[in-house]
């Protein structure tokens, strides 16, 4: 039964929800069907990208430890916990590319003024 488990698992975070979260951010205007297909592939090409750096040559291999089961989790979890907050945030904060420059056109004063004051001392 755990093996069961284990491949759905696997079968999500290795070949959909990495994917889907960078779909999200960024085509959110497509078809269900554009994100299905978007949502698998970015899912493999992080998957490649997870495979390379886990064991891209021997150096890599031993800092790393190589790819195994661990390794390979870890990594994908971690990715797509980046992926799922950064995806959190920016539908929390409604931002849009235009949301983004108003908030930083907001900012901009104030930060430089806020390196403009580490100059003056």
């Amino acid at each position: 039964m755990a093996d069961w488990i284990m491949a759905i698992f696997g079968f999500l975070f290795a070949l959909y929800l990495p994917g889907f979260f960078i779909t999200m951010l960024f085509f959110r205007e497509s078809k269900r069907l554009e994100k299905i297909v978007l949502s698998i592939t970015f899912s493999i090409m992080i998957a490649m990208a997870i495979g390379i750096i886990l064991g891209y040559n021997e150096n890599v291999k031993n800092i790393t430890g190589g790819i195994n089961n661990y390794n390979v989790w870890k990594l994908e979890l971690g990715v797509t916990a980046v992926l799922l907050l950064a995806t959190l945030i920016v539908y929390h904060k409604n931002l849009t590319p235009s949301g983004m420059k108003a908030l930083y056109g907001r900012y901009k004063k104030e930060l430089s003024e806020f390196w403009n004051e580490g100059k003056k001392d």
